[in-house]
């Protein structure tokens, strides 16, 4: 097994672990570019590409409103539904780590695991750059057709 293979293996697990111990649906790694680095649990229901796209608009979105507040950028979101809620944190520089759950009561346990997580997979990054695993290969240009197209769709609704 490639270091890179034990790596993404290592994401990969750590995002299982959270999924099961935290009680979510879904948990994503994604790249502030909007590319998924790694996925966990049920993901059938979900376009985990648009989701990643939009998680890192929202998180730019974030960092103007924090600078206009007087920080340098807030490092949790969390988004509550009638039926989901997604619990979104800052792993590292450039790495978002995304979990999607039903029972907002689990708040705290969700928090707790993703907290737990966050710190073992700001581990894994800290790793020499030729271990890191590489996002999901994708064209610059097929994105930017990909996260257009779907723009247009989100507002012509």
């Amino acid at each position: 097994m490639s270091e890179r293979t034990s790596s993404r293996a290592g994401f990969r697990e750590l995002l299982d672990h959270l999924v099961e111990h935290g009680g979510a649906l879904t948990a994503l790694l994604v790249t502030r570019q909007g590319s998924v680095v790694s996925e966990a649990g049920r993901t059938g229901y979900l376009n985990t590409t648009a989701m990643a796209a939009l998680v890192a608009g929202m998180f730019s979105a974030t960092k103007e409103v924090a600078r206009m507040v007087g920080e340098s950028q807030f490092s949790i979101l969390l988004q509550q539904g009638e039926k989901r809620h997604i619990h979104i944190s800052l792993v590292s520089g450039d790495i978002m780590m995304v979990v999607i759950f039903e029972d907002y009561s689990r708040i705290g346990q969700v928090r707790h695991e993703a907290r737990k997580a966050g710190e073992k997979l700001t581990a894994l990054l800290a790793q020499p750059k030729e271990v890191r695993p590489e996002p999901e290969e994708a064209t610059v240009t097929q994105f930017r057709e990909y996260a257009l197209n779907l723009i247009d769709r989100i507002f012509q609704t």
